[in-house]
This record gives structure tokens, sequence and C-alpha cells, in this order.
């Protein structure tokens, strides 16, 4: 018997038209519940289920500095407060949430805004120079002064997602570079310099817990300066509405401006308070332990005081977040706020660049929920806004974030 033979014996042949039908049923299956089966992994993928979500509306998405929003629509009422979420405080219950919601001020503002990306000074008592970016609106008004002080290794090169999103909403923002910086060290030919290194510099080095809140005050001192050296910026800074914030070792320089105390050796307790300064933002900042800061060096601040963190945010020596909140919780009571965004890394307050593609769209709303925050925040102790304190009492942030933010009062 041939192999042919054998074979159709064991595998007898079914006829040409039951088997097209059977393919033609196999693909009308495969494309009923293909789709099917994709859209409900989908949803139960994508569904927001307690402090998970991660939500921008279109309608709050960043436009072009050529396309000012309208100024009538700063807070986007987007997503409805909870009814099951009791009020964060007293205060907070007699604000009707109706009328607080979304996000504050997401879009781009009203101002168009120029930059200065490099303009230098010289302060003759340090011996010293100090390269400042600035970011200001190009129409004619008094504006109040936000100085924002970089991480340890940056520049000022870093941070305008935040600084020029501040800027179109009527403020003039400086930017300093610290002595810390990898790239100043490394135009004055220190070849071997990196950023690790630069942390490590900073960690060690009281010199530079010295020179950073000296710098700021420098600007400040400075403010006539640049209003000559930068003929356009004449007659638009408001001195007596200064706020001071800054990422990581910048919101250790942001600390210690507002009163918090240094130790150095040999003079314990080092005050670098400036009274010029109404308002801090500490993204990211330090508990005691580093940079001289301890247990009792917020004793005595007393400025309104923001402060950020997240549950990925950890510390030089993989300190967790309760120990980036102590900034919050030991200073005296009053004007304080604390932001914990679930999700949130040490460098997702100032970039929202990821090297995990599901997380882009994670990393964009984090970034979205610390403009918001922050800008609510300047306005409310900067420009007295009683909208903006309104909204920090409120819920709507947490609200919007679908619990992803919680933000804590005292």
């Amino acid at each position: 018997m041939s192999a042919t033979a054998r074979r159709h014996r064991t595998f007898p042949s079914l006829p040409r038209d039951y088997i097209r039908r059977r393919r033609l049923r196999r693909r009308i299956s495969n494309a009923i519940l293909i789709p099917l089966l994709s859209g409900v992994a989908a949803y139960f993928i994508a569904r927001p289920t307690g402090g998970s979500g991660f939500f921008l509306p279109k309608s709050a998405r960043r436009v072009s500095l050529s396309e000012p929003t309208n100024p009538a629509s700063f807070v986007h009422d987007i997503t409805p407060p909870s009814a099951n979420r009791p009020a964060a405080s007293s205060e907070a219950n007699s604000i009707p949430n109706s009328a607080i919601s979304g996000a504050y001020k997401l879009a781009d503002g009203p101002h168009i805004v120029t930059e200065v990306p490099d303009i230098v000074l010289h302060d003759a008592k340090r011996g010293k120079v100090l390269h400042i970016r600035i970011f200001y609106p190009n129409e004619a008004g008094l504006y109040p002064v936000i100085a924002f002080s970089h991480g340890a290794g940056g520049s000022q090169s870093c941070c305008e997602t935040l600084t020029r999103h501040w800027a179109t909403y009527g403020y003039v923002t400086l930017q300093p570079t610290h002595d810390d910086s990898t790239v100043q060290r490394r135009n004055a030919g220190e070849e071997d310099i990196n950023f690790l290194k630069a942390v490590r510099d900073a960690l060690k080095k009281p010199a530079l817990w010295q020179s950073r809140p000296q710098d700021i005050s420098f600007v400040l001192d400075s403010l006539a300066a640049l209003q000559k050296r930068v003929p356009a910026l004449g007659g638009k800074i408001d001195a007596e509405h200064i706020g001071v914030g800054g990422h990581s070792m910048g919101a250790f320089t942001a600390d210690a401006i507002a009163g918090a105390l240094v130790d150095l050796p040999g003079h314990p307790a080092t005050n670098f308070n400036d009274p010029r300064v109404k308002a801090v933002l500490l993204l990211s900042p330090q508990g005691p332990g580093e940079f001289g800061l301890t247990d009792h060096s917020w004793d005595h601040v007393t400025l309104p005081l923001l402060s950020m963190t997240g549950s990925l945010d950890l510390g030089a020596g993989n300190q967790g977040p309760e120990w980036k909140k102590i900034p919050f919780e030991r200073s005296q009571p009053g004007a304080k706020y604390h932001v914990f965004i679930s999700g949130a890394n040490h460098m997702s307050f100032i970039n929202a660049k990821t090297t995990l593609p599901g997380r882009a769209a994670q990393s964009d709303a984090i970034l979205g929920y610390t403009n918001a925050a922050s800008l609510a925040f300047w306005d409310a102790y900067l420009k007295a806004k009683p909208t903006a304190k309104n909204y920090l009492q409120s819920d709507a942030l947490p609200d919007f974030s679908h619990a992803s933010v919680k933000i804590f009062r005292r």
C-alpha cells in the first residue's frame, strides 16, 4: 500500500465546502470575540479605582504661549467632587465645592512671556559671579517675584515647565545657577565632574549649604540692577511680594531662606532667613540629618509654606516620604500645606519625562498636579487671591486626581 493511501485512510479527506464553511465561521467568530475581549480587558485596566487614576482633560492641556487661554476659565470645572469624601477642615466645609473644582489654572495663562536665558551678575562681597535665567510677562504691570533654586548638580536650565507657566500668570521668575552645578563646574575646568559626584559633594560640603541661600539673598539684592540690565523689566518687579521655591537641594535652599536653622561647622543653628520673602515652596524637601538640618530646625519657621512629595520620592539615604513631610509638620502652624502624590518620584515634580512608556500619562498628570497646587499657593500668598486660598482649602485637587493627591493643612 502506498504512503498516500495509508495517509488517506488515517485522515479521511473532508469535502472542500465543509472546510470553507468552517474557516468562514472561525473568521467571523474571531472578528467578534477579539474586539469584545479587548474592550473588556481595556476597561478593567484603564478604569479609575481609588488613587490609581491619572487624568488630564483635553480642556486643560497646555497651549502655546502665543495663544493664551481665556482668563475667565482659570479653574476648570471638570470632575465633580466626591460626595463620600469628608472635608479636610472646618474651613473647607464653608466653601461651596460646586464652585471650586477641577485643576487650578492648568493651561497656560493670559500673559505672553519673554525669556532671558542667561544674565551674569557679580557679587563683589563674595567675589563670585552668578548666572541667572529669567522669565517675565511682556505686558506692562507690577508682578510678584519668584526665585527658584535647582537641585544638587542642576542649573538654571531646569524646571521651565513650572517657572514659565507661573510667568504666564503674572510672575517674574528668577533661576540662579549654584556652585554645585555640574555645568558650571565643568565650564570652570573640572573634567571629571558628573551628576553623582556633584550630589555627593553637596551632601558633605557645608560651604555649599551656606552659599545657596546666600545666592538667593544676593539675587533679591540685585532686583534693581536686573531692571537696569534688562530694560523690559523696568517697573515690572514687585519687590514687596517675593516667593522662593526649589526642588531637592533647592527645597533646602528655600527652607533656609524661610528661617530653618542650619548647623555649620563651628556655627550651629545658623539662620539664613530673608525677611523680604513672603512664602516658600519645597518640592521634595529634606528632613533632619542632611545639609545641617536638625530635629529643631523648623521650630521658628512661620512663613506660608507648601511642601510636596510622593510615594516613590526617596531621600539620598533612602528616607521615605514621611521624612520629607517633617518640614511641614515641625514648622509653626498657620498657612502650612503638604501635598502627597501617589506614584510621584524624586524628579516627577519638575519633569514629565519617563523611561517607562506606560507611565507617560501618569507623569504628565503629576506635573499638572504640581503646577496646579504651586500656582494656587503663589496666588494665595503673593497675590492675596481668596479664590486661590479657597482652592487650597478645598478637596478640588484630590477629587480631580481621583484621590491620587492628598493635601494636609496646618
